[in-house]
Order: structure tokens, then C-alpha cells, then sequence
């Protein structure tokens, strides 16, 4: 379940509460870089926990749109031993205090071997959930063809006929699923433990890893994303929507990011006094993902999609010639997000974001008269590939495919 904003701050001033009145330079950050065995602060009588000190850095701000994966780097790079203890600080703290509790144990009450339809805590739609259940139990190509069932060609939010050749969307998370996800986020943001953006184009959004520099590294989180979605739906349905061009070593390792997306990208804020304005995302231009593939989730409550725009749009389908992929330059789809919906397409296949717009509130008995609410849009975003950032082109041919059992046991 998703906290309250206010108790959700409750919790974040408990926990932080013995480090309300302290501060610490960059200079003193610098000196628990070099000894970073010692909680105290250099020329301080009082002493400092990570998480205190990383607090209290001067955050810098994300400009770049085009080619930024490595802007910052030295800031990051300099303090992510800080930083990585200063999550570990944190989630000790939440835990102690019981609010990650409800997220990384199982429900007692839900210890019924007869409710099998309650895996993964309700996170998974049930259809979903059972068919996958079944395929890694008993591999075949009867309950492998049920999941693929589930991931639709025809888009479920338009008229359209299907989706863009190559793109496979499905119901992937239930209302639950989403708030749950949503709620761990939430817990990161409001730590104020600074974090890096989320790649080279996107400014808004957070690194889920436990060993990048910068990124979020509670392990809450990365188990869930990890454990409950990467192994168990993203990469064996990945191997089966795309038998001829992942092979067993081709989506080993992954990097999970979420992005934001803003309807008032000319303006910004900033909550945190110690970091500059907030810069805005409304849309993403036309890319290829580091990827053999990608999963893309919208995270959006069902209370937050009052926009308009900020459609993933995608070109054509590129096929593998003799030599190189060949793709036509015309729009060939969009597709839109509803809450909880996933996508998954070739990293090779170029797409984007179109701008993000609010709808004006309709007239009638509106309380809110005609006051609009910024639109944003929030996406779990998760790229599979091959060892050391390894992206395979060249297909498979028939007799080098995995067969069911490998997709879903391994090749081991």
C-alpha cells in the first residue's frame, strides 16, 4: 500500500531525526571519501553518520539531453562509497521502524498453500501471474504459448488494429503492484540521499543498482525489481517474444532506471535547498536503447492520468540484412500507457516519447473549478543484455535457438 504523504514524512523525520541539526560541507564529505571507516565529520566535535553527511551535499544539476550519461561523473564517482552506505543506513532505519515490513515479508495471513493465485503478493495480474507460474514449472510449448498469449499485438488503448510491428504489450502489474513500487520510490525521494540521473537523455528518474555510483542501492527495491520481475517475467518472456535474437549469455546482466515525464518543462523547483532547480522532461527524442531488449512500465496511478501526448512512438521494425539493419524513416506507431501496462521491444528498434500536455478539467461540479494539476508520467524502465553492456545484432539461426526449456530454466 502507498502511505499517506503525511505519514509517509512521519517516518522520514523519525529516521532522521538525530541528524536534523547537523551539516557537513563537501570538503567534509571529501575527507569520509578518504577515510570513509570514520562516521565524523572533519573540524566537527559532533559525530556524523553517512547518511547525514550525504544529505548535505551540494547536488549537481542535470542539464544535458543529447550524450550526458557520463556529465557529473567525477561528483558521482568520488562519492558513491558514501553514498552506498548512506542507503544502507537508511533502509536499517525503515526497517527498524517497521515501514518496509508490508513490502519485503510475506503477508501472514497469506500463508494458505490453496491461494496460489496471490503470487508474487498481488503484484502480477492474476492471468499473468498463473500462466507464468505454470511455464516455469512445466516448460513446454503448450503453457509457454499462454504466456505468450497474454503479451497483445493489438494495442488495448486505441483503435488501432496492432501494435508497431516488433513492440508486445501486456497488463503486467495490478493496482497494488503499482502502489508497492511506487511506495519504495516514494521512501527514496523523500531520503534526500542524492542520486544521478537516470541516463544520457533523460534528466528526471533514478538508477535502481547496487553498483553504480549515484544510483539507488536499497535493496528492498533492487529484490523486487530483480528478483520478482526481472528473472521471473522480463527475461523469459524477452527470450520467447524474440527467440532469433537473444541467445543464452545475450541478456545476463541488466541496468533499471525510472523516468519522469513533466507537462511544465519550461519551469522548476527544487523541494531540497541544498541542490539547484529541477529541470523538467516533457518528451524524448527519437534513440536506440543499450539493450538487446526492453521492458517499459508505466507507473502511473490510475488518479494521475489526467494528460494528454507523451505516446511512445516507434519506427520501423529494423531487420537484419547480410550486412546491417535496414529501417524505414516513417512513423510507423504509437503507443499509448495506462496504468500498470508494460511494453517490450528490440533495444535496436528506434523510438521515443512525444510531448507530455494536461487536460483541461472538464466543467460541471468540479471542486477544483479550473485548476489544473501538472500531468506527469512515471515509467519503470529496465534494458537486458549480454556481459560488460554486450548488445548482440546479428540473429540466431534456427538450430542455434534456445529451446522452451532453456528460456525458462536456463542454459545451464
Amino acid at each position: 500500500m502507498r502511505l499517506p504523504s503525511s505519514l509517509l514524512l512521519t517516518i522520514l523525520v523519525a529516521a532522521a531525526a538525530h541528524t536534523a541539526s547537523s551539516s557537513c560541507s563537501v570538503s567534509e564529505a571529501n575527507h569520509y571519501q578518504s577515510n570513509n571507516k570514520d562516521d565524523t565529520c572533519s573540524n566537527t566535535s559532533s559525530s556524523l553518520s553517512p547518511f547525514a553527511i550525504a544529505r548535505n551535499l551540494s547536488i549537481p544539476l542535470a542539464i544535458d539531453i543529447q550524450d550526458a550519461e557520463f556529465e557529473h561523473s567525477t561528483f558521482w564517482e568520488e562519492h558513491g562509497p558514501l553514498l552506498q552506505d548512506a542507503w544502507r543506513e537508511w533502509e536499517d532505519k525503515i526497517m527498524k521502524n517497521g515501514s518496509l515490513t508490508c513490502i519485503v515479508s510475506k503477508n501472514d495471513d497469506d500463508d494458505d498453500d490453496d491461494d496460489d493465485d496471490d503470487d508474487d503478493d498481488g503484484i502480477l495480474t492474476n492471468e499473468l501471474s498463473i500462466a507464468i507460474k505454470n511455464a516455469f514449472n512445466n516448460p513446454n510449448e503448450f503453457t509457454e504459448s499462454i504466456v505468450k498469449s497474454l503479451w497483445m499485438t493489438t494495442d488495448p488503448t486505441t483503435n488501432q488494429p496492432h501494435l508497431p510491428k516488433g513492440v508486445y504489450a501486456t497488463q503486467l502489474l495490478t493496482l497494488s503492484g503499482i502502489q508497492r513500487l511506487r511506495y519504495l520510490l516514494d521512501l527514496a525521494t523523500f531520503s534526500n540521499i542524492p542520486t544521478r540521473r537516470p541516463n544520457g537523455m533523460n534528466r528526471n528518474g533514478i538508477i535502481i543498482d547496487h553498483n553504480v555510483a549515484g544510483a539507488v542501492s536499497m535493496k528492498s527495491l533492487i529484490t523486487l525489481i530483480g528478483d520478482e520481475i526481472i528473472n521471473r517475467v522480463v527475461r523469459p518472456v524477452g527470450r520467447m517474444l524474440f527467440p532469433d535474437r537473444i541467445g543464452c549469455n545475450d541478456d545476463v546482466e541488466y541496468f533499471a532506471f525510472t523516468i519522469r515525464y513533466d507537462d511544465d518543462g519550461n519551469s522548476s523547483d527544487s523541494s531540497d535547498e541544498r541542490s539547484a532547480p529541477i529541470l523538467r522532461d516533457t518528451e524524448l527524442k527519437e534513440h536506440r536503447d543499450a539493450s538487446i531488449f526492453t521492458l517499459n512500465v508505466n507507473l502511473n496511478l490510475p488518479e494521475e492520468e489526467e494528460y494528454s501526448g507523451s505516446e511512445v512512438f516507434f519506427r520501423e521494425f529494423p531487420s537484419v540484412g547480410d550486412d546491417a539493419f535496414t529501417e524505414d524513416d516513417d512513423n510507423v506507431g504509437i503507443v499509448r500507457f495506462t496504468p500498470g501496462m508494460a511494453i517490450v521491444h528490440l533495444g535496436a528498434h528506434r523510438h521515443g516519447s512525444l510531448p507530455i500536455t494536461t487536460t483541461p478539467p472538464t466543467s460541471g461540479n468540479d471542486e477544483r473549478g479550473s485548476v489544473m494539476s501538472r500531468s506527469k508520467r512515471y515509467n519503470l524502465v529496465i534494458w537486458l543484455f549480454g556481459k560488460d553492456g554486450d548488445v548482440r545484432i546479428a540473429p540466431y539461426k534456427m538450430e542455434e535457438q534456445m529451446n522452451v526449456m532453456q528460456r525458462w530454466c536456463g542454459c545451464n
